[in-house]
Parts: C-alpha cells; structure tokens; sequence
C-alpha cells in the first residue's frame, strides 16, 4: 500500500503544478486581452452592446473591469471556482454576441469558447495546491475534540 502511495504523490504536486500553470496562463492571457481593449478603446465603444441598461461605454467599462478583477483573482487563486464561473458566464455572453447580427466576428467567438474550456477545467479543478486558500464562511467550524 505504502509503495502505490509513494507512487501517487509525484503525480498529484504534478497536477497542482499544471494547475498554477493554467491559471497563471489564462490570466496572463486575458489581462492582455484587456489591455487590447483598452488600447483601442474609441473604437470598442462605438459597437458595444447596451447591457442592463447602460450605455455603451458605462457596460464596456463594467464589463473590463470585472474581468480584469476576475482574471487576477484566478492568478492568484483566491476563489478560483467562482471567478473561473464569472468568466464562463463572460464567454457565454460574448459567444452569444458573436450570434446575433452584426454581432463580433467568429474568429472571436471561436477564441472565447476556448476560454470557456479552461474556466470550466478551472471551475472543475480549482485553485490547487498553489493557491490562497480562503476560508468558508459557510462553512461550520467543528470544535476539536
């Protein structure tokens, strides 16, 4: 039993290591997106969708600013699960934007529904081993006996 445990070990700090890597990747990746975007910000503003009812540049800036706070929470792995499904959700919208007319191009849908892929490897998995772990709030706390 101690020698198929010995044998386990390696592979599960392998795993949180490919874990910090996706993360720190997806991340990295999307605050470049962001910084694209804001690069180009006259131009993004005159064709981005109303959103619950904010013009245009209010829902762009709303919009870049969560996911600029959701990707650093990802790096940093500080409730990994939750922002990795505020990020799906992100993904969804935009790949339902690329249906509609007029919509974004499909390259960009394609890319986003990459993205969705690693959220949902990331909301499956979690932040890992390498990762600030927060406690629950929800969560009772047993006394020790």
């Amino acid at each position: 039993m101690k020698r198929l445990q010995r044998q386990m070990e390696p592979t599960h700090r392998m795993s949180d290591v490919a874990i910090l890597f996706l993360r720190m990747f997806i991340g990295a990746i999307m605050l470049l997106h962001i910084i694209g975007k804001l690069q180009t910000y006259d131009n993004v503003i005159i064709s981005y969708r109303h959103i619950l009812g904010f013009d245009g540049a209010t829902s762009f800036v709303i919009v870049t600013a969560l996911e600029g706070l959701f990707s650093a929470m990802i790096m940093m792995g500080v409730a990994t699960r939750l922002a990795a499904s505020m990020m799906i959700i992100v993904s969804a919208m935009a790949i339902a934007e690329a249906l509609l007319p007029g919509g974004l191009p499909t390259d960009h849908a394609k890319l986003y529904f990459v993205y969705m892929g690693i959220y949902l490897t990331l909301t499956i998995s979690g932040g890992g081993l390498y990762a600030f772990h927060v406690p629950s709030i929800y969560r009772k706390s047993v006394p020790k006996r």
